[in-house]
């Protein structure tokens, strides 16, 4: 039978999780203290044992000299660079020992943390340039669908009718749309993105979704006008439908997680949307 008891992190582990918590200046504060701490104890030493203990010639200047020296070693310990002018022997090869395993852990901590916030940054960068280019190709998007639209307008002023060619072309523009419109939330700060766009850029996809649904209305004023029966066109009357519900679901939510003042710009957009609703359902009754 499987064992149900959970294994509790080792104790380092719990160390380096703390000290990941610390900032940049805590942690070379604390690197600096415990340089300072084990100076301290190696200038101790000097006076145990008469200072054979200590670090090799540490006991043998002026207690100003000795103070400095400590210090020196110290740093050079913490350091790791190791010049061989001063060596630890006795109990100082310990706290020797000691000093460099905490410095180097603290030191360690101290670099993951600078190359975890550069990944951090890094990645930020990367989610702004992606959605800056999904901004755009919606914008574009909405663009081709507009000039879909108007060439089945020209054609069906002109000819009187629609061919194959370009109900095809308004199914697809439908789809394209839905699409479109079901990413746009996405644009705005939440747990998986990190990344809101400008009231600038805002205001420009709301104008361009205006744009697009009223073109809508234009196309299908267009067909009716010319008495052409776009309702029974079964597959892009399904797709206009879709289209529909999703602007309605869209739009809210859309608002919602908008932080910026555009409540004329969505009142736009809904009524637009229900300009095209209720064009279907006076064409089907």
């Amino acid at each position: 039978m499987p064992s149900t008891t959970k294994r509790r992190p080792h104790a380092h582990l719990k160390i380096v999780g703390m000290l990941t918590k610390f900032s940049y200046g805590t942690l070379f504060g604390i690197w600096a203290g415990m340089a300072v701490f084990f100076a301290i104890a190696y200038f101790g030493l000097t006076y145990v044992g008469d200072g054979y203990h200590a670090p090799t010639g540490l006991a043998d200047v002026h207690i100003f000299a000795r103070a400095l020296d400590s210090m020196y070693f110290s740093v050079i310990t913490a350091t790791s660079t190791g010049y061989g002018d001063i060596t630890p022997v006795g109990l100082s090869r310990i706290l020797a020992g000691l000093q460099s395993i905490s410095a180097l852990l603290v030191f360690a901590v101290f670099v993951t943390k600078l190359v975890s916030h550069q990944q951090e940054v890094t990645l930020m960068e990367v989610h702004r340039l992606t959605f800056e280019d999904v901004f755009h190709n919606t914008r574009e998007g909405m663009f081709i669908a507009r000039k879909d639209f108007d060439a089945i307008i020209e054609y069906a002023n002109k000819e009187g009718a629609v061919d194959d060619h370009h109900w095809e072309n308004l199914e697809m523009a439908y789809r394209q749309l839905q699409t479109l419109f079901e990413e746009i939330p996405d644009f705005y700060a939440n747990e998986i993105h990190h990344y809101t766009i400008d009231e600038k850029r805002e205001k420009l996809l709301l104008e361009s979704a205006h744009r697009t649904l009223h073109r809508i209305n234009q196309t299908l004023d267009a067909l009716s006008s010319k008495g052409i029966d776009w309702v029974s066109h079964e597959t892009s009357m399904n797709e206009l439908k879709e289209l529909a519900k999703i602007v309605s679901t869209v739009t809210p939510l859309w608002k919602e997680r908008s932080p910026y003042e555009s409540l004329e710009a969505f009142e736009d957009i809904i009524q637009t949307k229900e300009r095209i609703h209720s064009t279907i359902l006076n064409s089907i009754g």
